[in-house]
């Protein structure tokens, strides 16, 4: 029966190292599941508080004397393309490609962001309902992510790098399509779409963007995973 080495010298049968390992699986789901979603929620606070909130008409006067500032609400969607597939992929791999990982890393954020969301917007969405919206997407995104890099590890024969990159970019879009459908359905103004300085308004230069960093930050995940050193359980 082949034999490997752990990292004390013994040499235990193969099969003992998978049963152990099969043990140790699930806490490890867990503990990586918990550091990516603190990972998640704090690139989303600092990209959300630079490119949406503090430049956008809420904050006028805040940091800004003598002028106004206006904005471009949601503009964080195009920014955070590439921390997110990095992130997102890189809990993909880090719990060994479990399916509903990236579903997983968007629960804290959904129950915190509801309490935000209903806060700070309440007034200007047409009820509770859209508030549940806004959370629901994030996990739409992880189970975006969860069925894209399942059908292309299963169904496709290319490099683990490019199947990460292609993940990134389909979550990307679904996050973009997503968050088009709420701003035009959740609020009672229904007119964040329009005009030129809006989020669509944008498109021909944020969705490029969007997708292109989707792609590298996903890659880049593939790459590290290449690269990690293999431990023995």
């Amino acid at each position: 029966m082949p034999a490997t080495t752990g990292t004390d010298g013994y040499r235990f049968p193969m099969r003992l190292e998978s049963q152990n390992y099969q043990k140790i699986r699930p806490k490890l789901i867990i503990k990586w599941g918990i550091i990516f979603s603190c990972i998640l929620q704090i690139v989303f606070f600092l990209c959300i508080f630079f490119w949406d909130y503090y430049a956008g008409q809420a904050t006028m006067g805040f940091g800004i004397e003598g002028e106004s500032y206006m904005g471009i609400g949601m503009f964080y969607i195009y920014t955070i393309s590439f921390l997110l597939s990095l992130i997102v992929l890189s809990a993909i791999y880090k719990t060994d490609q479990t399916f509903g990982i990236g579903v997983f890393i968007f629960i804290p954020y959904a129950i915190i962001g509801f309490f935000v969301e209903y806060y700070y917007e309440i007034d200007v969405l047409k009820g509770v309902w859209a508030v549940i919206g806004w959370c629901l997407i994030g996990l739409l995104v992880g189970f975006s992510a969860d069925v894209s890099f399942k059908l292309l590890k299963g169904q496709t024969r290319i490099r683990e790098e490019y199947i990460a990159g292609l993940t990134g970019i389909f979550l990307n879009l679904v996050y973009f399509i997503l968050v088009c459908i709420a701003i035009e359905t959740f609020y009672i103004s229904g007119t964040g779409l329009s005009g030129p300085g809006s989020f669509i308004g944008v498109t021909y230069f944020g969705l490029p963007w969007m997708l292109i960093h989707g792609f590298f930050g996903g890659y880049l995940a593939g790459v590290m995973k290449n690269r990690e050193p293999r431990y023995h359980y």
